[in-house]
């Protein structure tokens, strides 16, 4: 009886590890292989080892259908993509990220159509970037419907027990993205960014593209920040101190080598100041959709505040401003009428697609704060407070306004209904380009860099506000619509403190998706921020210099 126990045990001794070796070269010792089976190329089977590339579909087929399933089974929780995202036709592949209760030795991954298997995949970690060439074949396969996406965990005495298992469903739109990403990448927290401006980064990329996005101007002594298009892309702008003046700005018609001078600089410094403001550093500046005109915040005086917290590192809200015009053509300032009045802080402007109206977020001034910001005893610049903490010292509510542009003469600005005057801060409105809709960023208090700010949907002549359904758990802000209006980028802090852009469909209904995030314009070390589509144009640049400033001049950016 003990000869017969040992042998046992033996014998379960060598299934299992013959198991786990027949895992290890499936996994890990090979790189991986797509094989194609059956009629019409479907299904397929992804799978690694190149001593089983003789094997049939049927057979490898009959091998996974050998696995058995415990009960009960163990969920697994998918990370990414959300159940029910919708994709871009146009985007390469997204990162799959689950978690597992069970330590598995391997994952099979099967992604079906109505109830059809297309593909197969054993992996033996909890993550998976499918290839380009599979990732074709599945959008190709999938059309529109709906695809399921199932991952089990495989492991047990013999590695072929199914312990835990979860799906989504996930579909791909008929509407493309058609447009590049242009993006600013800064070092966290803001101390640093501020102290090292050369660390600073503009990025241009397709999210079609396998590789990471471009940089287009890097290694600048001097702080950079906004950066804006014409509708049809052949006008640029871009926020920087050039020559050590707080208001300069660049703009000049788009070409694949942008080089820039003093011809393409002009200053919002020639505007009069008006106190408290000290110079004028033209914040939020958006240009006009047929590029002759640019706005932006002047005179304006901040309460600015740096931390040392890695993921909210500053305290930021105008605390007077006003809406200034320059009209390309003249190189003339006109500060608009309805929005430059002292009795008020306004900031934050965003054209309508037509050009005729100016949206911007506005707040009565509060001289106390004002004279909280001027002695300087007063104001706590502890590095260790919190933006929370701060928010509640120093609480303000912004509301969304419009006025007509009337060719730069103003009008009579009008609260616009379901962004003011609900209990809410209001602020950076973006028009779609179709001009049905207006999505704005909403928080508690503050308008920069809020943990609980959400993205707001609202018609754009106002009405029933609506948060997007894309919302992250935390921080939604920095968002830009791609020029057909089916699909908006933002920024988020959801996975990282290093801020992230994600994308989301929007319906004619003005429903978004849940939101992808865009993986291959991440960095571990730096911030994404302020995303922008770019228009579609021949002329896109591959390089922005500026004579004087050192620049880096790296490699032209996919097409």
């Amino acid at each position: 009886m003990d000869s017969i126990r040992l042998l046992k045990v033996k014998f379960n001794f060598f299934c299992f590890h013959w198991s786990l070796l027949t895992f290890v070269i499936l996994t890990v010792l090979y790189p991986c292989t797509v094989t194609y089976g059956g009629e019409n190329n479907s299904p397929f089977i992804l799978f690694a080892g190149n001593e089983y590339k003789s094997l049939k579909s049927d057979e490898l087929l009959a091998w996974i259908n050998s696995l058995t399933k415990e009960n009960p089974i163990n969920y697994i929780t998918v990370i990414e993509p959300l159940p029910n995202t919708i994709l871009p036709p146009d985007m390469a592949s997204p990162v799959f990220v689950w978690e597992d209760p069970v330590k598995n030795s391997a994952w099979l991954i099967t992604i079906k159509k109505k109830g059809e298997t297309l593909l197969k995949a054993f992996l033996n970690n909890q993550w998976w970037i499918p290839e380009s060439d599979t990732w074709n074949k599945i959008k190709k396969t999938a059309g529109l419907k709906p695809i399921e996406l199932v991952i089990q965990g495989i492991g047990g005495w013999n590695g072929r027990e199914i312990l835990s298992e979860n799906s989504i469903y996930l579909s791909f739109s008929r509407d493309r993205v058609d447009a590049r990403l242009m993006f600013i990448r800064k070092p966290l927290p803001f101390s640093n960014a501020s102290q090292n401006p050369e660390l600073s980064q503009i990025l241009a990329g397709n999210i079609s593209a396998y590789q990471k996005p471009d940089i287009i101007m890097s290694g600048l002594n001097t702080c950079s920040n906004c950066h804006t298009y014409s509708s049809d892309g052949k006008v640029f702008a871009l926020d920087i101190d050039y020559g050590g003046d707080k208001g300069a700005f660049a703009m000049a018609q788009v070409q694949s080598d942008m080089k820039l001078d003093n011809n393409n600089i002009f200053s919002w410094n020639k505007i009069p100041v008006r106190k408290p403001a000290l110079y004028s550093m033209g914040l939020f500046g958006q240009l006009s959709p047929d590029g002759k005109f640019i706005t932006a915040t002047v005179n304006e005086r901040a309460l600015f505040i740096i931390l040392d917290d890695l993921s909210f590192s500053q305290l930021f809200f105008p605390l007077a401003g006003q809406i200034a015009i320059f009209d390309q053509k003249t190189k003339n300032f006109k500060l608009l009428e309805g929005a430059s009045h002292t009795s008020m802080v306004y900031t934050s402007p965003s054209w309508s697609p037509d050009g005729k109206i100016i949206a911007f977020s506005g707040i009565p001034t509060n001289s106390r704060q004002i004279q909280t910001l001027l002695n300087k005893k007063q104001l706590n610049k502890n590095p260790r407070q919190n933006i929370r903490d701060l928010n509640k010292k120093y609480p303000v509510q912004f509301d969304i306004y419009t006025l007509p542009f009337n060719h730069g003469d103003g009008g009579s600005a009008k609260p616009l209904t379901g962004a003011s005057r609900n209990g809410y801060s209001n602020y950076f409105p973006r028009y779609s380009p179709d001009g049905k809709w207006i999505v704005f960023t909403q928080s508690p208090t503050g308008m920069l860099l809020q943990p609980d700010s959400k993205l707001i949907i609202i018609p754009s002549t106002g009405g029933k506000a609506r948060p997007l359904s894309s919302n992250q758990p935390i921080m939604n802000s920095w968002h830009s619509w791609s020029p057909n209006s089916k699909w908006l980028v933002f920024s988020s802090k959801a996975r990282s403190p290093y801020t992230e852009l994600y994308l989301t469909h929007i319906n004619v209904q003005g429903v978004s998706s849940p939101a992808i995030r865009l993986f291959r314009f991440s960095s571990n070390n730096f911030a994404a921020l302020i995303p922008e589509f770019i228009p579609n144009h021949k002329n896109i640049p591959e390089i922005i210099a500026f004579e004087s400033l050192k620049t880096v001049k790296i490699k032209k950016h996919d097409q």
